[in-house]
């Protein structure tokens, strides 16, 4: 095997022109399959990360809710029911809803998610919430995402150096205290956290006895299915009970049924399969049939061909290395371009790169397999 490596290796390196342009080939669609992968998963993780954000042990939705993004409402007094179990140690409720933002540079107005939460009750991983507890619940006082798109103008910036920021909600003047950083998603552009009383002063056609989520924490040691099955007798049909892992998993199947995301970036990463497939195929195939009478003189001087499928397949194995380092390279940088622009995570996983590695073996195996046909068809009497 190592003198068959050593063979395909010489061949390569040859043409060193030929040889930079195969694994430009397998370069671009390694990238090709980690950026449309990164992408998607990126897209996927980012559009629930509100449901990963949940800390409580059990969530109650209405049963007409699909998605977070675009909940309905059931009765508040479900959640003093359940309140009542002796298996629960909190309840909170939570407030969703569009509101628009108007720009205090440029007077335009931006679609803006607002969330109505109890900053006390640490039923939602909102990084540094707890520290505006007492100033949430002042009149009109709302927390800025400070990783919100910058359709809204230079807000964290402002807040950073003036503390506050009188702004426009929903034909309302509200003022920013502060800026959290907790992330948007391919569903919103900027958020913004108050308390759930200021909330519905944002919203005041909304019924005060209507809410979007109620929050469930339990007592330590209860058992959250059988704590969950009971609780279902407290509200019947008017909600449905989630763990949080169950809030989850409905979102991702609400994402994946609804936004093409898996099939549009699912494809792009086919795609670079395919054009990686199709150049390796026509690199070694030309390597092949150029040196078409060495392989025949090497069969007639008693190489089996196994030993010269193993010339093609060491071939093929050096350019998957050689197209797949630089490839991976390149993504990374492409994953902090799409990070700045689009202003959502994309990162790279250990997950990810081995896959892609895999399928770059895979695709350059395939092509050299294809390509050996016309080795094991050449008699050194026809060649010469």
């Amino acid at each position: 095997m190592y003198s068959a490596f050593f063979v395909a290796w010489c061949q390569l390196t040859y043409n060193k022109v030929k040889l930079a342009v195969a694994a430009a080939g397998v370069v671009v669609a390694v990238m090709l399959m980690l950026v449309q992968l990164g992408i998607r998963r990126g897209a996927m993780d980012n559009s629930v990360a509100v449901a990963r954000r949940v800390t409580a042990d059990l969530v109650i939705v209405s049963p007409r809710t699909k998605t977070i993004f675009a909940s309905a409402q059931f009765p508040r007094r479900l959640l003093y029911r359940v309140g009542s179990d002796p298996n629960v140690l909190a309840i909170s409720e939570m407030y969703m809803g569009q509101g628009r933002l108007r720009n205090p540079w440029n007077k335009l107005e931006f679609p803006v998610s607002l969330y109505g939460v109890d900053p006390s009750a640490g039923m939602m991983e909102l990084p540094g919430i707890e520290r505006f507890t007492e100033e949430l619940n002042d009149l009109d006082r709302l927390l800025y995402d400070g990783m919100s798109r910058t359709n809204y103008g230079p807000i964290k910036q402002y807040l950073a150096e003036n503390g506050s920021l009188d702004v426009e909600v929903n034909l309302r003047k509200v003022r920013l205290i502060n800026s959290i950083d907790v992330g948007i998603s391919i569903n919103t552009d900027g958020n913004l956290f108050t308390s759930p009383v200021n909330f519905l002063r944002l919203f005041p056609d909304r019924k005060p006895g209507s809410v979007d989520m109620g929050l469930i924490r339990l007592r330590p040691g209860a058992d959250t299915q059988a704590v969950q099955d009971s609780l279902r007798q407290y509200v019947g049909t008017e909600a449905k009970i989630l763990t949080r892992e169950e809030l989850v998993a409905a979102e991702i199947v609400f994402i994946r049924e609804n936004a093409p995301i898996d099939f549009i970036f699912g494809m792009g990463a086919a795609v670079g399969f395919f054009i990686g497939f199709v150049v390796v195929y026509q690199i070694l195939y030309t390597e092949v049939t150029n040196h078409l009478p060495q392989y025949a003189t090497m069969k007639a001087m008693g190489f089996s061909d196994r030993y010269l499928l193993q010339v093609v397949l060491s071939q093929s194995v050096i350019l998957a290395f050689l197209g797949y380092l630089p490839g991976f390279v390149l993504a990374l940088g492409l994953y902090r371009v799409a990070t700045k622009a689009i202003q959502m995570q994309f990162s790279m996983t250990v997950e990810r790169a081995l896959f892609v590695f895999a399928l770059t073996i895979v695709m350059c195996g395939l092509s050299a397999m294809i390509a050996i046909r016309k080795v094991r068809t050449a008699d050194p009497a026809d060649v010469f």
